[in-house]
């Protein structure tokens, strides 16, 4: 990389610029010490970005591999950093990529950018640089597997990542960190138990005090993971917590919220949703301005509570200086995502055996958007990547009782950390901070040595929530408590439900996704379609998200019908 990459296109108006990048909703610092700038965006608990500084310029000639990833391995919070000097460029993202980095050679320069389709187009990537195994990916899980993007020579930093850039070589990648829940620790369930109460209030704790006393604006679910935020908050005596449920009127999520909030004694709203509402943002400029923001060219942005928020951000609900904390991704962590046949300790299997165990689980799961691209061969192409992925983890087959390691391994840096981490870029578009307590440092690194029997099924997670119990919200107020909404569809469901009973199980879930599932919604996000269109479409799509993906990548040329004649 040019030696003054950085300065450069801030004189070119090019990508990289640190005050474009703020300027387009990251909050990057830019500090300079002799001819060695770094721009620094996120925060951090235990640092400074002038404290990262002084290391990186500590030799005239660059940070050394081992002194980067030192220095990324060190910072405690969520953040995103490069640095040039007079002959070297570096770059690091967190251990969860909650700020993402793109590279890419712009006219002969490597060219950083947190934007990847601002940075696609200065590099010239067009339609025939897709990458067809990350589009086929993308259409199948709404994510790529490993680092590809949807664009060849289009590059991300994957989580635990730093690199190095000198001049035109290719840059050199390292791995900081890496989550390794298949390296398991038989423990006493007590002492963890202990331990798992003390982290939490701890990491809560920590965010709570880098707040600086500004609203804490809380997402409040039916689940686990934005309960404990906000009970946590308030037990630990936070004073400016404020939450809100959003969705279809009378939906279980929001009834549960309330009754959470009311018994926390905290400031409450709700904000409702219709399919009219929903689908008068999909075909608008605002809807458009965000997909181009939040496209991370890895996965289809998340788009769920971006409405909601700008309503309260008009109501004057949420202020200017609120910071958001949602519960992400603490089911995930606590292990409510292994699958049942993992929950199972193999038998008998032979290594082959277990790792085709693992990889069957993942493309069952998670790749089967659209039932029409579940053919042998794309199942195939699927399978090779997520294999190649783990290898390149060295994610090894050891214990027959963590086999499930590698299975949150694969959702952690492709599902969670491309997809799901995305909802983070609508707080940024919408301009406010956020925190991640439950994708602290801290907590990554005590999950990933819980055993299966005390993660599967959250046994250790709902166990320690139950039984210290903070502000009275664990016993008595119910976990995702389904309903069926609207109420007019009761009957209906019911009637076709029991003319169903002859033809089995999966011919009623089939027909119940296609007529009834569009309405039953409670973020009503299926309005991305008309109604006819998704109840009379024959290839067997799964979820709102279905949708969403195939429309993500149409904005990219590619038809994902192309895939299903992949046999």
């Amino acid at each position: 990389m040019n030696a003054n990459s950085l300065k450069e296109t801030a004189d070119a108006d090019r990508p990289a610029d640190v005050a474009r990048l703020a300027a387009d909703g990251f909050p990057w610092r830019r500090l300079r010490r002799g001819n060695v700038t770094l721009a620094f965006a996120g925060w951090a608990f235990n640092t400074t970005p002038d404290s990262v500084l002084d290391r990186l310029c500590a030799r005239p000639e660059g940070p050394a591999p081992d002194t980067l990833c030192a220095i990324a391995r060190h910072i405690d919070g969520h953040f995103a950093f490069a640095a040039c000097g007079p002959d070297w460029t570096v770059a690091a993202v967190d251990r969860v990529r909650s700020i993402p980095l793109f590279f890419a050679q712009v006219c002969g320069t490597w060219t950083l950018d947190c934007r990847a389709n601002r940075l696609r187009r200065q590099a010239g990537l067009e339609e025939k640089d897709i990458d067809r195994d990350a589009a086929l990916a993308i259409a199948m899980a709404g994510y790529t597997i490993g680092n590809a993007t949807l664009y060849r020579g289009l590059h991300m930093l994957m989580p635990g990542e730093c690199a190095l850039f000198r001049g035109d070589a290719v840059p050199a990648r390292h791995r900081y960190h890496t989550f390794t829940p298949w390296l398991v620790a038989d423990g006493d369930p007590d002492r963890y138990q202990r331990e798992l109460r003390d982290v939490t209030l701890a990491i809560v704790e920590k965010h709570l005090k880098s707040l600086d006393g500004r609203p804490l604006v809380v997402p409040l679910s039916a689940g686990y993971d934005s309960r404990l935020i906000a009970s946590a908050a308030k037990h630990l005596g936070y004073r400016n917590i404020r939450t809100f449920a959003y969705g279809r009127r009378d939906n279980f999520e929001a009834e549960t919220s309330r009754a959470i909030a009311e018994r926390l004694g905290l400031p409450w709203t709700f904000v409702p949703l219709t399919i009219r509402g929903q689908r008068d943002y999909f075909v608008g400029s605002d809807h458009a301005e965000y997909m181009e923001f939040a496209d991370s060219a890895a996965s289809s942005p998340f788009v769920q509570d971006l409405t909601a928020i700008r309503a309260l951000r008009a109501s004057g609900f949420i202020a200017d200086d609120a910071v958001i904390a949602n519960g992400n991704s603490g089911d995930f962590i606590s292990g409510n995502h292994i699958v049942p046949p993992l929950r199972q300790v193999p038998d008998g299997m032979t290594r082959d055996e277990r790792r085709e165990r693992v990889l069957v689980a993942l493309i069952d799961k998670h790749f089967a958007l659209w039932r029409h691209l579940r053919t042998p061969g794309n199942h195939a192409r699927i399978r090779a990547l997520l294999e190649a992925s783990l290898v390149s983890a060295a994610a090894a087959m050891g214990d027959p009782a963590a086999d499930h390691g590698l299975y949150e391994y694969s959702e952690f840096q492709d599902r969670q950390c491309k997809y799901v981490i995305t909802g983070q870029r609508i707080y940024e578009f919408l301009g406010h901070g956020w925190r991640l307590p439950l994708w602290d440092n801290d907590y990554l690194d005590f999950w990933a040595r819980v055993s299966l029997s005390l993660k599967s099924s959250q046994l250790l997670y709902q166990r320690m929530l139950h039984s210290e119990n903070w502000g009275g919200v664990w016993t008595q107020i119910p976990v995702n408590r389904k309903t069926i909404r609207p109420r007019w569809l009761v009957p209906l469901r019911l009637a076709a439900k029991a003319a169903f009973v002859p033809f089995g199980a999966e011919r009623w879930h089939r027909f119940e996704r296609q007529a009834f599932t569009y309405w039953m919604d409670a973020t009503c996000n299926y309005a991305c379609v008309p109604y006819w269109r998704a109840a009379t479409d024959q290839r067997g799509q799964r979820l709102s998200v279905s949708w969403l993906s195939e429309q993500y990548l149409a904005r990219h040329g590619v038809n994902i019908d192309e895939f299903a004649g992949q046999a």
